[in-house]
């Protein structure tokens, strides 16, 4: 059994990509973009390309906070597109990364929608993880070391009064 902590961040993210994937069988695609259009994992079929559906779901992404916002409906939580093949989804990953998945035509929407968040909290969770810094067992011991109250004991000088 492997350790989690010992797996690299593009692992965790993909083993997370796979399992939607391969629990749902109506999401054909999926990737795990920044809010800033780059690509940080993804399963897409060929034919598909990585940094164009990064780019693509930046843009999307970006017109929807928009329109939530000058709408006066708040913070965009989620975005999806339906066309004639299918629909495409794009929820955020808390504010670590966005998720986007895309579903079969007649794939039902609120189950998709259901695994999809289910996924996005599930990567939330990987960036989150990378973002809290690694123990430094050498300034855990220093700051125990540090806390610790030092004796020093009490001798009495020439006048009989007594120092530290």
């Amino acid at each position: 059994m492997s350790d989690v902590r010992n797996e690299s961040r593009a692992v965790r993210l993909d083993r997370a990509i796979r399992d939607l994937l391969t629990q749902t069988a109506e999401i054909e695609a999926a990737a795990v973009v920044s809010f800033d259009g780059l690509p940080m994992a993804s399963a897409l079929p060929a034919g598909m390309d990585e940094d164009r559906v990064a780019a693509m779901s930046a843009a999307l992404l970006s017109l929807g906070e928009r329109a939530t916002v000058g709408l006066g409906r708040g913070e965009l939580n989620q975005v999806f597109i339906e066309g004639e093949e299918g629909t495409v989804f794009l929820v955020s990953a808390e504010n670590e990364a966005v998720l986007v998945a895309v579903a079969a035509k007649g794939a039902k929407t609120g189950m998709m929608l259901y695994e999809v968040k289910r996924t996005a909290a599930a990567v939330a969770d990987v960036l989150r993880a990378d973002d809290e810094p690694a123990a430094d067992p050498d300034a855990e011991a220093f700051e125990a070391l540090a806390s610790m109250t030092t004796y020093a004991p009490t001798l009495p000088d020439s006048n009989g009064s007594s120092w530290a």
